[in-house]
Order: C-alpha cells, then structure tokens, then sequence
C-alpha cells in the first residue's frame, strides 16, 4: 500500500512539473497537490514501518517544486495576451478618434 501511494504521488508530481512549464500552469497545482498528499501519506506509513522512505521524501520534494513553479508563476509573470488586448482596444480607440476628428474636419471644410 505504502509503494501505491508513493507511485502514485510520483506521478501526481510529474505531472506538476510537465503543467508547471507548460501555458497550463494554473492546472498544475492540482496534481502536485496530489503528488504532496500521497507523498506525505506513504512517508508516515513508511517512517512508523522503519523501511526505507527516501522515495517518498523525493515525491513529496517534486511536488512541493511544482507547486513552488507553477505558483511563482502566477505571482510574478505577467500574462502578455491581457496586455496585447488592451494595446488592441487603445489602437482602436484610437483610431476612432481619429476618424471623428477627421470627419469634423471635413465638416467645418464645407462650411466655409
């Protein structure tokens, strides 16, 4: 039981990792959380066993760097797609008020 929890964990913390450097990173944490709980079960059942644990402490280190990556990426990376939509919506404004300027040229130009 202790070696399914560990396997499974292993696993939970790779795919941490792999979504932690992907543009899904935000999916990331659930499966390291996972890979974190899992961990953290098979090394209590191992250490109260007294039977090697060091596979599980490596899960529950992969997990907690993926949740470390994928949570350091939502805090200090900023998402380039909002900001090109705003210098999208600024262009166009932009541009609007160009047209308007240029059509109340056009109108003051027939007046005279």
């Amino acid at each position: 039981m202790n070696k399914l929890f560990a396997i499974l964990g292993l696993i939970g913390a790779i795919l941490g990792l792999i979504f932690s450097f992907l543009p899904i990173s935000n999916l990331a944490i659930f499966p390291a959380i996972i890979g974190l709980v899992l961990g953290l079960i098979a090394y209590s059942a191992a250490k109260k066993q007294n039977i090697g644990f060091s596979f599980a402490r490596i899960v529950v280190i992969l997990s907690l760097l993926a949740i470390i990556i994928s949570a350091s990426k939502q805090l200090f990376f900023k998402n380039k797609v909002e900001e090109d939509i705003q210098f999208i919506e600024k262009t166009k404004k932009s541009e609007q008020d160009a047209v308007k300027e240029l059509e109340e040229l056009d109108e003051l130009e027939d007046l005279e």
